[in-house]
């Protein structure tokens, strides 16, 4: 610790607390300085007073500085700022509610709409625009939620790691919404359909207003899956009960062109379902409404789970 300069002391002095001395001591010492200055002759006790009084004014000083160090407290170091830059990346934290029944969230982050461009990237229309109308609309509805609205094509980016690589991320966040939320029924990872130039596939009419279509996804790779499949037959039956037209069915692993080994995080739990609402050319303005449609069909589903 370096060594505190002149000026820093005396501002010491100038801020410390004033100094009481015990009157006792002040007494005794006054009698004594007296009384040695009587034995002497005039001159001397002229010279020995001048050389008391600085002595004195030195002891009282030192004793000022004294005091001074021993109340002196260090500044106790503040935290980081929130701000802070992590050398690593890192998944955003999720606010946890206990009572969260339904936990969503998109491993292909950056998947978007109204374009014709598969890989067009665009900041406000993609599927965390539509995961969080849904997660409003079940919140209207009075389903706890919560949303993770980690950007995991950010993370892949960062990381350096393949596209494939992506469920290797978003996993662990389903792994620990499981163990957060013991009440959670439904795990949805929000997709769109990829297909170009398929708009009508995609779309559909409700009380004469443009709509999203829903196709529901399910790996058949895990031992359990069909916990899975049945939880989407019956948000399936419901939605075709509710709003005749707007689903698209079940789609099994085994059905389309290509296959992946991974269960799509699946494999974690009984109501982990990936759903495609809509396709890249549909308006956000339609995910909107499928969105609000999906979250009273999820309601019903959750009510009747529960009887």
């Amino acid at each position: 610790m370096r060594e505190r300069t002149e000026q820093e002391w005396i501002h010491l002095l100038k801020e410390s607390k004033e100094l009481n001395p015990d009157p006792e001591y002040v007494r005794k010492t006054r009698e004594k300085i007296l009384s040695e200055a009587r034995k002497s002759p005039s001159s001397i006790r002229k010279r020995s007073w001048k050389t008391i009084w600085p002595t004195m004014m030195a002891v009282c000083f030192a004793a000022v500085l004294a005091i001074t160090i021993l109340n002196y407290k260090a500044p106790t170091p503040q935290p980081l700022s929130s701000t802070y830059s992590h050398p690593e990346p890192i998944i955003n934290p999720i606010e946890v509610n206990k009572d969260t029944e339904v936990f969503i969230y998109n491993t292909h982050s950056r998947e978007s709409f109204e374009t014709k461009e598969i890989n067009d990237y665009n900041r406000k229309k993609n599927v965390q625009t539509v995961a969080k109308s849904l997660g409003h609309y079940l919140k209207q509805e009075s389903i706890p939620t919560t949303i993770d609205d980690t950007d995991y094509t950010q993370l892949l980016m960062e990381k350096d790691m393949d596209f494939q690589d992506s469920y290797d991320l978003s996993r662990k966040s389903v792994q620990n919404a499981v163990q957060a939320y013991p009440k959670v029924q439904l795990i949805l990872d929000i997709h769109r359909d990829d297909a170009v130039g398929e708009r009508e596939k995609t779309t559909t009419k409700i009380d004469g207003k443009n709509a999203a279509k829903i196709q529901f996804f399910v790996s058949n790779t895990h031992p359990s899956y069909e916990e899975n499949l049945k939880v989407a037959e019956q948000l399936d039956r419901i939605l075709n009960e509710m709003y005749p037209g707007i689903s698209r069915g079940i789609l099994k692993e085994g059905e389309r062109p290509y296959h992946n080994p991974v269960s799509y995080n699946q494999d974690l739990h009984p109501g982990a379902l990936l759903i495609n609402i809509g396709g890249v050319e549909n308006t956000l303005k339609e995910e909107e409404r499928t969105t609000k449609i999906l979250a009273t069909v999820i309601k019903r589903a959750l009510r009747e789970q529960q009887n």
